[in-house]
């Protein structure tokens, strides 16, 4: 993705008009006195150095009085460039990320059930996929399907998520002969369950700008404490992992999260780096 230079003042004069921030000290009880409001959602996620609290970045999006992300930009502090820019346009149950790429979701659950998109979106004439979305009773994302959409209902990949008490604990992705390409284990603290917190799905990475700003269905009851991710060769041999930890977590009077520590690697399905988490949310 090209990088776009933008200047610090700009990005500051547009994610004020659309959310609140809170600055936070080290400690468990520094946001006891803060309160964000009724019927929130994370609106950005900034991201600094865990030792020197310098500025790394921060993923976030515009939101209107529709509720609506209209414009989602993964921003560098330490270069002041744009890494990421989409502004979706919205058509009845359809948005759409750029010209060639869209969501589909379910009017009456607000759930994204569909994505079409492309291989290679920097590409013309790009072969195009298609993802479906599937829930279980409860509203948790349980599946997803890629399939090609000139190979319409032939997978050739698949996602499985599985939950305990309410939280995703594990994911696989296979390919088409069975084989993992992913897997990944969480877990979480019994005693935290902030409110609209994060949705952590690890096999994203391409699209991962979107994961905090749609609705795939209802989130983990309780505040992540790590997260492993391996990665796998043909034959499901291992060849790499990352692996991240999740503490002193700093919460509001009502219960939202204002900030959390990951520590080890960088986690791209967030997108954030690693480093201590600040979070800015929109009310409705």
């Amino acid at each position: 993705m090209k990088k776009v230079l933008l200047y610090s003042l700009f990005i500051t004069a547009v994610f004020a008009s659309c959310q609140k921030e809170y600055s936070t000290e080290e400690g468990g009880n520094s946001g006891a006195g803060v309160i964000i409001g009724a019927d929130c959602r994370i609106s950005k996620i900034a991201f600094n150095d865990s030792a020197s609290g310098i500025s790394i970045g921060s993923i976030g999006a515009a939101i209107n009085a529709l509720d609506n992300a209209t414009d989602i930009t993964l921003f560098d502090s330490l270069t002041l460039t744009i890494d990421f820019n989409s502004m979706p346009q919205y058509f009845t149950d359809t948005v759409a990320i750029d010209a060639d790429q869209y969501f589909i979701y379910d009017i009456s659950t607000k759930r994204i059930k569909s994505f079409h998109g492309l291989v290679d979106p920097t590409l013309p004439g790009s072969t195009e996929f298609e993802v479906d979305y599937i829930y279980d009773g409860a509203g948790y994302l349980i599946n997803k399907s890629y399939t090609y959409s000139l190979l319409p209902g032939i997978p050739y990949q698949l996602v499985t998520y599985t939950y305990t008490g309410g939280n995703l604990t594990h994911m696989v992705t296979t390919d088409f002969t069975g084989d993992m390409v992913k897997d990944a284990d969480l877990t979480y603290y019994n005693n935290i369950a902030p409110k609209s917190f994060m949705n952590i799905f690890p096999d994203e990475n391409t699209y991962a700008e979107f994961n905090q700003f749609y609705n795939f269905g209802a989130k983990s009851t309780n505040a992540v404490k790590s997260l492993k991710l391996r990665y796998y060769d043909p034959g499901n041999v291992l060849v790499d992992s990352s692996v991240s930890v999740f503490n002193s977590y700093v919460m509001s009077r009502d219960n939202y999260v204002l900030s959390v520590y990951m520590l080890g690697d960088d986690q791209p399905s967030i997108p954030a780096a690693e480093g201590k988490l600040n979070f800015s949310y929109k009310c409705r």
